[in-house]
């Protein structure tokens, strides 16, 4: 069995570059504090826990941030970085003239597989946002919106196209897919699954079983 390094879905969205010396510490406040607020909450997190699991002085820690709502909005920011950068790149390395199908098979393999990523550091970013009660997940609103508007858009190219069916609201189908794609985290077991046979559920439950417009036999590119 091929192990999940030779997932193509895995390997695009893998983060090579090392932070630099100099946020070192900084990096490693920010991935520690999202493990921490999946495992236990955010409300149940205290910044004297995460600097003594950081191996740091509590003292030290407001060099860094200031306070603990500070490190979520950039723990916020930077998993929405990560899902919107994964999925421009796929989306853009078929080029502009591809089909909105083949675009948006793409978008949700590098969706999923930015959840599923074994990078640790980036897998800890990935996981806070469906653990948050809803209040907080209202911080990172705006963010969140500039990501779905990509989704909008390539589901409104299949609509114009006629691949995609224009009988269901497309910005609810949008909130639909992408919730369910962001919920594989609760139930994915890297012992005995693949990002990349994951990744192709999701291909085929959400865009093949639901949006393809009747009478439309899909062409979607194998990854």
């Amino acid at each position: 069995m091929k192990s999940d390094d030779q997932d193509a879905p895995l390997q695009k969205v893998r983060r090579s570059a090392k932070p630099r010396k100099a946020d070192v510490t900084r990096r490693a406040i920010l991935i520690t504090t999202a493990r921490m607020f999946a495992e236990k909450g955010y409300s149940e997190c205290n910044l004297r826990e995460i600097a003594e699991e950081v191996g740091i002085k509590a003292g030290s820690f407001y060099y860094h941030f200031r306070s603990k709502d500070q490190i979520l909005d950039e723990i916020l920011d930077a998993s929405i970085t990560l899902m919107s950068g994964a999925v421009n790149s796929a989306v853009a390395e078929l080029g502009p003239d591809a089909p909105a199908l083949a675009k948006i098979a793409v978008a949700m393999r590098a969706h999923v597989a930015t959840f599923l990523v074994d990078d640790a550091s980036s897998a800890a970013l990935m996981r806070v946002y469906e653990h948050l009660p809803p209040s907080m997940k209202r911080r990172s609103r705006e963010q969140r919106r500039a990501y779905a508007q990509i989704w909008f858009d390539l589901f409104e190219q299949g609509v114009k196209e006629g691949s995609i069916r224009d009988d269901q609201d497309p910005k609810l189908m949008v909130t639909f897919i992408l919730a369910g794609m962001s919920r594989v985290v609760e139930w994915y077991n890297p012992r005995h699954m693949r990002v990349s046979e994951v990744c192709e559920l999701a291909v085929e439950l959400f865009l093949n079983g639901g949006v393809i417009a009747k009478g439309v036999k899909a062409k979607i590119p194998a990854a």
